[in-house]
């Protein structure tokens, strides 16, 4: 078995990296708030002060922080983890970051001998607990089959996209089509329901429907409950859709429809609901609409 390192042990990373350590791998956690280790502690893992110290001597660390800067912090900075001695063979970054921030930090592990793997996944929490994330990897093809091990433990289906940014720029396109359809299918919903539509009628038959699939089934579940805990916050839906409209700005592509999503998903922040779950831009939409918003 391996020795892992794990930076970012949030709602998905805590979840990885006890995936892990089920596997049998050594496991070493980083992060920014060590409360969130104690679980990881006790099956296990150790538990250390810098990512600097997560990421020595390892055959892969893995990061797993919220956006581009974060990256770059805790690779890059004071005590990060290509400051460490000795370096890890591979890094593995599976966050959703711009492929310009994805390209500064490759560079950087590059220079020093690191294998650097862009591996952004898709799935829920429920998903990283039980090793069925879908995981997009990009990057030199031998530093793939090294890290592929590792990843067989976190999810059933990986696709390798080849070298380069290509995986950052695969994770922003599903990211489009994540905030897009639920977008959709609130506004969609919200109308229904003014027209006095039953809510769970509604739900049932657009999951059965051909327009149904398995993120709109997920989220039917939460939605027939009026559960707008956050599976994926909705800020964080927006900085994603931000990425999105930047590398489209710098390919030279018109993102016509992005836009006006990403800006119903400005209004429901606005309204106080960038801390709940995407799918909470229902409750903003009933309240344009004059209709009581209804939460669980």
């Amino acid at each position: 078995m391996g020795r892992v390192g794990f930076v970012g042990i949030g709602l998905m990373g805590s979840r990885m990296a006890a995936r892990l350590l089920a596997a049998g791998h050594e496991v070493t956690v980083y992060n920014r708030t060590a409360s969130k280790a104690a679980s990881l502690v006790q099956a296990g893992a150790r538990q250390v002060a810098t990512p600097a110290e997560a990421a020595s001597g390892k055959d892969i660390c893995f990061t797993n922080v919220a956006d581009g800067p974060a990256l770059k912090s805790v690779t890059l900075g004071p005590d990060g983890v290509l400051s460490a001695d000795p370096l890890p063979a591979v890094l593995a970054d599976m966050a959703t970051v711009a492929p310009s921030e994805s390209e500064e930090v490759a560079a950087a592990a590059e220079r020093l001998g690191v294998g650097f793997l862009r591996a952004p996944v898709s799935g829920s929490t429920i998903a990283a607990q039980t090793g069925k994330l879908t995981i997009i990897a990009s990057g030199d093809r031998a530093v793939y089959d090294a890290a592929d091990l590792y990843l067989a433990s976190l999810g059933e289906v990986r696709y390798y996209v080849g070298p380069g940014e290509g995986a950052r720029y695969l994770k922003l396109i599903h990211q489009i089509m994540v905030g897009t359809t639920m977008s959709i299918f609130a506004e969609g919903l919200v109308l229904g329901e003014k027209a006095g539509l039953d809510w769970d009628q509604m739900l049932e038959f657009l999951s059965n429907s051909a327009m149904g699939s398995p993120y709109v089934r997920f989220k039917s579940s939460a939605l027939a409950a009026r559960n707008y805990e956050p599976a994926f916050r909705m800020e964080m839906t927006i900085k994603d859709l931000d990425l999105a409209l930047r590398a489209a700005e710098g390919a030279g592509v018109e993102m016509r429809t992005t836009k006006c999503v990403r800006a119903g998903y400005a209004d429901a922040i606005a309204a106080g609901l960038g801390r709940k779950d995407s799918a909470a831009i229902v409750l903003d939409l009933e309240r344009q609409a004059g209709l009581e918003p209804l939460e669980a």
